[in-house]
């Protein structure tokens, strides 16, 4: 037994004070001559049973004291982690990249030899990098357990981010209650997870770590495939295309083409691909490819087969491409929007353009709102309808009155922000609708400048992006059965440039994607490791039709779920159901190693661990190990039980 403050024994010598009471009550024997003692003869029985009740008494008055000072003294079974012990946490590049050759095994190995045997104290945590830092085994003690689950873990389908998980181990091993303390880095150095990294930012005092070499040389085998997506111009052919992205030297490659998980090929293209080339490929093919739902582009293996394979999905059904467009705005120099959407009618997937009507609106359907009229009389009546129905509905504020009155009637207040120069920033590059603009360019997101604006309510809409100020400057949120969109800002040049930036038609491109339901414009529904949002956020199941998870067993989700590896997923709630193509993350196939010194090395800090910090890192683990067995409870509750016995005892005696 271990006591996690031994100092309040010292308060068991209160024991004196009942012995001393009891000393002082003693009562002094005198012998008294008398003639008949045979009169007193009955009363020593009853004499000797009250010298009995004292001493108990004394006893439990004894046991409570004592009982009282152990309590405070903190007693718990098992052993703190001893000042020798070693504490160790693996990072661990779960990404794609180390299904290279044996790349992932031999990585593996050096972690176990730079583990070595562990002592009785030791404690050994493994954290994944990606998609964000997380604990696959928290430091224990359990060291066996933890190498266990190393040895079984396979190779993952993330991209590389290193800082954040070095980050996290290291503040984790800066407080961890042992002399030793060794970060280990199980990655291959590639230049994509490093780039960015702070070098000069050094890890916490007293945390020593251990990098593997960088691979000597990169694959000469390597391409991978990119924005496979899947368009239907006509109703008898269906346009397929992909890019074949090669990385090192000129090589021969063969593309197929499948009908979902069918192994006859509907398509063979042979590659003849220069150094460094990117071929996009584009096949016609009859309708009837589609008939399992998506098409499985598939590379000849090279060194790296984790990107050889994709998957594109069927484009939504036709009637919900309809784009519905009001006329821009009095004041506006010129329709900046229906330029756009007009641009956008030619690209994939197909959109259809038609004005607004004074007859109702069919629900499959997006709407691009940004003048008075749409918002007053039979018109606000219309949109109200249609939103019930299920359209959706992009909105551009200006501030008029009949659109705030609207807003106002839907339970979204905007307020207008003060005159001057209103920034954009903090897009949720999460989010569905801004992850394929964030994942093409994240510069096209900034920068975007406006002289007027109006901020949302943070409590009505899921917000997209902030003003400088921090309030919503762009959300998303459900009016009826239908999705809108809300900009606190023009479509025009009153309030600023953007119309003219580059980022505009993108912007409104995938606007209307996302409106109507259509999925990014590669036709890809997720990226492995980025969160993905489920159909109105309801519970349903989820289960893999395509591609490694295949085997996993059908789970119960709701609101997102973040895929960890590629292939075509169903979610379904009873007569619903959708499908979502996920890809492995394009950056990540570039296998090119850091290149610029090995100046992780120099990350680990030169000062030694603070030595006023031993005793309070000891310290803690005893707290972690009395938590473990709190027998204090049980102290005062043996104190309890005896000052209630003493209490019933001392009644019984008398002078």
């Amino acid at each position: 037994m271990n006591w996690l403050s031994p100092n309040f024994l010292l308060a068991g010598a209160a024991i004196v004070l009942p012995l001393a009471l009891h000393l002082l009550r003693r009562r002094v024997t005198r012998t008294v001559p008398f003639p008949a003692l045979r009169f007193l003869a009955p009363n020593q029985p009853r004499q000797r049973r009250q010298n009995f009740y004292r001493r108990l008494v004394l006893t439990l008055r004894c046991l409570a004291l004592a009982m009282l000072a152990a309590a405070f003294a903190r007693p718990f079974f098992g052993e703190p982690a001893p000042a020798y012990a070693r504490a160790s946490v693996v990072v661990i590049d779960n990404s794609f990249s180390l299904q290279v050759g044996d790349r992932w095994s031999q990585l593996k190995s050096w972690t176990r030899r730079e583990i070595g045997n562990s002592s009785p104290g030791d404690t050994l945590g493994l954290l994944l990098m990606n998609p964000r830092p997380t604990w696959l085994v928290p430091p224990t003690r359990d060291t066996a357990a933890a190498l266990a689950a190393l040895d079984a873990l396979p190779p993952g389908w993330e991209t590389t981010r290193v800082e954040p998980a070095l980050r996290l181990a290291a503040d984790t091993l800066a407080a961890a209650s042992a002399r030793s303390r060794k970060l280990i880095y199980l990655g291959d150095h590639q230049a994509v997870g490093w780039a960015g990294t702070d070098f000069a930012r050094h890890l916490p005092p007293g945390v020593v770590t251990s990098f593997p070499d960088a691979p000597a040389t990169s694959p000469t085998k390597q391409a991978a495939l990119l924005s496979a997506a899947v368009t239907q111009p006509s109703g008898d052919t269906v346009i397929a295309s992909v890019t074949v992205r090669n990385f090192g030297s000129a090589q021969k490659r063969t593309l197929k083409l499948f009908a979902g998980d069918d192994r006859a090929e509907l398509h063979t293209e042979p590659l003849d691909l220069a150094a460094n080339e990117s071929r996009p490929v584009r096949l016609t093919l009859p309708a009837a490819a589609l008939s399992k739902g998506w098409i499985r582009f598939a590379l000849d293996p090279d060194d790296l087969p984790a990107d050889d394979t994709a998957w594109a999905l069927a484009p939504a059904a036709g009637a919900r491409r309809l784009i519905l467009l009001d006329r821009a705005p009095a004041g506006a120099d010129a329709d900046y929007a229906g330029t756009a959407c007009q641009t956008l009618a030619t690209l994939p997937p197909t959109l259809r353009i038609a004005p607004v009507s004074t007859s109702p609106w069919p629900a499959p359907a997006a709407a691009i709102l940004r003048n008075e009229t749409s918002f007053t009389g039979e018109a606000a009546a219309r949109l109200d309808t249609f939103l019930s129905a299920g359209g959706s509905a992009f909105i551009f504020l200006d501030g008029d009155a009949a659109q705030l009155h609207w807003l106002a009637t839907h339970g979204i207040t905007p307020i207008a922000l003060p005159d001057g120069a209103a920034r954009i920033r903090d897009w949720a590059v999460d989010h569905p609708l801004v992850a394929p603009l964030a994942n093409a360019n994240l510069r096209s997101l900034v920068g975007w400048t406006f002289k007027r604006g109006w901020s949302l309510p943070a409590d009505a809409v899921e917000p997209l992006a902030s003003w400088s100020d921090g309030t919503p400057a762009f959300g998303e949120l459900r009016i009826g059965a239908g999705r809108v969109l809300i900009a606190g800002f023009t479509a025009d040049r009153r309030d600023g440039d953007w119309p003219l930036a580059p980022a505009f038609v993108p912007f409104l491109h995938h606007v209307a994607l996302r409106l109507l339901d259509t999925g990014p414009v590669t036709g890809n529904a997720a990226i492995v490791g980025q969160p993905l949002t489920l159909p109105d956020g309801a519970p349903g199941s989820w289960r893999a039709l395509s591609g490694p998870a295949l085997s996993n067993p059908i789970s119960q989700i709701s609101n997102s779920i973040t895929p960890t590896a590629p292939g075509v997923y169903e979610w379904s709630r009873g007569n619903e159901r959708s499908l979502f193509a996920a890809n492995v993350p394009p950056e990540e196939s570039d296998l090119a190693p850091w290149s610029e010194g090995t100046p992780w090395a120099q990350l680990a800090s030169t000062e030694p661990a603070a030595s006023s910090n031993t005793s309070a890192r000891i310290n803690l683990a005893a707290q972690d190990a009395e938590q473990q067995s709190p027998l204090w409870w049980w102290c005062f509750a043996a104190m309890a039980v005896f000052a209630l016995a003493e209490l019933a005892f001392a009644n019984r005696t008398f002078r």
